[in-house]
């Protein structure tokens, strides 16, 4: 087995606040597996993550009737805040006196997602909350996370060890978050540290990446290569497969919920893939700046079904190249450069992949298929993805130069060189 990938530190902890760091510092998270010394443990945790459904769904059901009770009035939906939220958790706490035997930190800060995802949806960058089920249950522990000797404290249930293989990478940092996640059966505890931010020497490349389907291309001006994506097929024909014996499995039966967990498996084993790849071609191009196209995932990936009066034509392609832009993983791919490189630069992707590396003249008939490349006006021939990334990096240089920035760490002429090369 292999050793489970770091997820990639970002300014938030995963799900948390957002924490002011410090200059100097970073937020590092590592996931690790709970285990538990008897079965009463963990019937006490997944009674909190219960306790924060409870409290979930309770007050969306109270928002909920204020956002439709405001739209019939034609009157200005309120906007829930933590504060507001917080308070009608304080006045549910008094009349429910189960709830009052349960962590009083960690089931209220789920309403700090809440909060967050009505401010989403008031913003328009997401839909109306949805209401909590079993089976998807987690729990935050906000503040004054305490871990001694791989063990993780638990306001009123106690120590639960931890477990993870090579042990805390951060044995010094102090950590700030715990979110505690049910996955596949098995919980897990992603802990959030604050580290001091590491150093990261720039070599003086400039490196132009083209993010495709299923693989990257990459050009530093010396070399280029295509980086293909992991092989998954066996696993996503199973995935097919048990998603055809779970639409014909009976609702609540337990062959049903064994297929569900063995579907959930398995799709967790090509995430698990897919993210150990993209820590792989990251960490093997951070060694100077890194240049990536600012591509809109979320709208290329949109679906073409279209209206019932103006239906979309070709859905079933589209569907499948939006399955395969999503299984690559572009987002979590340049989310790992952006803290690993010493710079990376999101120039715009207009033509790159119909311009020449060679003489600048664009042309969509100079794209004769997926992979080759040949310039109508100059005869150039190159692999197409090659092709772009050398112009991606073409004009990640012109911004370098633009914004005066030296390359100290290589000579002038090779970079000249690259410049005319690429």
């Amino acid at each position: 087995m292999k050793h489970p990938p770091r997820p990639a530190p970002t300014d938030r902890c995963a799900g948390g606040p957002e924490p002011d760091a410090p200059d100097g510092v970073e937020h590092r998270q590592i996931v690790y597996r709970v285990l538990f010394d008897r079965p009463a443990t963990a019937q006490r945790l997944a009674a909190v993550a219960g306790a924060c459904r409870f409290v979930w769904n309770e007050m969306l059901d109270q928002q909920a009737q204020l956002y439709d009770m405001a739209r019939m009035c034609g009157a200005k939906p309120p906007a829930p805040t933590f504060f507001t939220l917080g308070k009608a958790f304080t006045q549910l706490r008094r009349v429910t006196p189960w709830l009052q035997a349960m962590p009083y930190a960690p089931v209220r800060y789920t309403l700090k997602y809440q909060a967050d995802a009505w401010r989403r949806f008031f913003r328009g960058e997401a839909g109306r909350p949805r209401f909590k089920r079993r089976g998807r249950d987690s729990v935050t522990i906000p503040q004054d996370v305490r871990i001694r000797d791989g063990k993780l404290w638990f306001p009123k249930i106690g120590w639960l060890a931890l477990r993870r293989r090579g042990g805390n990478p951060y044995p010094d940092a102090e950590p700030v978050q715990a979110v505690l996640k049910r996955v596949n059966g098995k919980w897990m505890a992603t802990v959030c540290y604050a580290v001091a931010a590491p150093a990261r020497p720039d070599d003086g490349t400039v490196t132009g990446v083209d993010m495709n389907v299923g693989q990257v291309a990459v050009s530093d001006g010396c070399r280029a290569c295509i980086v293909h994506a992991p092989d998954s097929r066996r696993l996503e024909a199973r995935v097919r497969r048990y998603q055809r014996r779970l639409a014909r499995q009976r609702r609540g039966s337990r062959r049903r919920e064994r297929t569900r967990r063995r579907l959930a498996r398995t799709q967790r084993r090509i995430a698990q893939r897919r993210r150990n790849w993209q820590h792989h071609v990251s960490r093997s191009l951070a060694g100077g700046t890194v240049v990536v196209e600012a591509l809109r995932t979320r709208a290329m990936t949109a679906s073409a079904r279209g209206t019932v009066v103006a239906p979309g034509r070709h859905v079933r392609q589209k569907a499948g190249l939006n399955r395969g832009i999503l299984a690559t993983g572009w987002g979590g791919l340049r989310t790992m450069l952006a803290y690993k490189a010493p710079r990376l630069i999101a120039v715009d992707p207009a033509h790159t992949s119909r311009t020449c590396a060679v003489c600048g003249h664009a042309d969509a008939a100079s794209r004769r298929s997926r992979a080759s490349f040949e310039c109508v006006a100059c005869g150039h021939a190159d692999h197409a993805d090659l092709n772009a990334a050398r112009n991606i990096r073409r004009r990640g240089l012109a911004r370098l130069h633009g914004e005066g920035r030296s390359h100290s760490a290589t000579p002038t002429t090779r970079e000249t060189d690259r410049r005319l090369a690429a």
